[in-house]
Parts: structure tokens; C-alpha cells; sequence
């Protein structure tokens, strides 16, 4: 049974540098829902390279890279506001949810 929790804003910048250098190269899905018009994005399937955040003031937006040595895929949050993590019953990751100002929100599952 996963475990879900909130990461606070304060603490983005270091959660996704260990985020990203624990879990660089484990198989991501990435899915964008927008809750206003009910649509679903594009699915985006590959190997985590990292997940990069700028803070507001610089540029206030979150980069998920996918790849294997190069780059095959870069999907960008703008303006994110919220970030949840679930979490197995031995501490793994196995998804993340951002939400952005609009309320879109991207799911990362790892496998």
C-alpha cells in the first residue's frame, strides 16, 4: 500500500537532485491531466535522467528528461505549486503527482 505525502516548497530543490540521482535510469511514465477540460496529454515512456527545478526568480518551472545517455524527452511544469509522493511500504518512490497553478497535473510513475 503506497504512502502518500506532500513535499513541502521549501525543500523542492534538494528533493529533486536526490530525487534524481537515486532514481536516474529506473523506467518512467509521465501523464498530464488538465482538470478544466478534462483532457489527457500525451504518455511519455523512457529511463529517468533527472528532474530539474528552478525556483521562481528563475525561471519557476520543473523539467522531467528522459533518456539512456542522450536525451529522448524533456516535459516541462510550469509553475508548479504542488508536489506529492507515494511511496511503497519499503520507502521507494514509485510516483510522483505536480499540480501547476491551473490545476494540470503530471504524473510520474517509475518502475
Amino acid at each position: 500500500m503506497a504512502i502518500n505525502t506532500q513535499v513541502s516548497t521549501s525543500d523542492w530543490l534538494e528533493f529533486f537532485v536526490s530525487f534524481s540521482n537515486g532514481n536516474q535510469g529506473r523506467l518512467l511514465s509521465l501523464e498530464e491531466f488538465d482538470t478544466e477540460s478534462g483532457s489527457t496529454g500525451q504518455v511519455v515512456q523512457g529511463k529517468l535522467m533527472a528532474v530539474d527545478y528552478d525556483p521562481v526568480g528563475k525561471g519557476n518551472d520543473l523539467v522531467v528528461t528522459t533518456g539512456d545517455g542522450e536525451i529522448d524527452n524533456s516535459h516541462i511544469v510550469k509553475a508548479p505549486v504542488e508536489v506529492w509522493k507515494a511511496q511503497a511500504d519499503d520507502g521507494e518512490i514509485v510516483s510522483l503527482e505536480i499540480i501547476d497553478q491551473n490545476g494540470a497535473k503530471t504524473i510520474l510513475k517509475l518502475s
